[in-house]
């Protein structure tokens, strides 16, 4: 097992293998950080799953959204992911770029509706890539 460095999220570090992890704090307020584990390059027309660790340390139930700023040429397909309560769940969602480029987007997080994170802390930058196999 490769171990990566931790995520910081709003309740301490996250130990995950996942490139996301989620933090959602007692008071249900979403957080997300960018673990050391790598993304990869994504081959153009092709789906690519993203892992995301989440902790719950708010015990929140109910649908976790991602919502994607839109980049051309680039697709997100979000979890249909419940949170059920427990204290760490395992969660992905897809993404796919049409041609080979490289794309920064932004994705935010959110639980119980609207409620986010502070400020932005329920939002993370992705700086993703897709080349051509030579």
């Amino acid at each position: 097992m490769v171990h990566h460095a931790p995520a910081v999220g709003c309740c301490g570090p996250v130990e995950t293998d996942a490139p996301l992890a989620v933090t959602i704090n007692p008071e249900a307020r979403v957080n997300v950080a960018r673990s050391g584990a790598p993304i990869g390059t994504l081959k153009p027309g092709e789906w690519h799953t993203l892992a995301v660790t989440v902790v719950n340390d708010g015990f929140v139930t109910g649908p976790l959204a991602i919502e994607a700023e839109p980049v051309r040429g680039l697709e997100v397909e979000p979890p249909a992911h419940e949170l059920t309560g427990e204290h760490r769940q395992e969660t992905a969602f897809r993404v796919r770029l049409d041609a080979p480029t490289v794309v920064d987007v932004t994705l935010t997080f959110r639980a119980l509706g609207a409620l986010g994170g502070l400020a932005t802390h329920s939002t993370v930058n992705l700086l993703l890539s897709a080349r051509s196999q030579q």
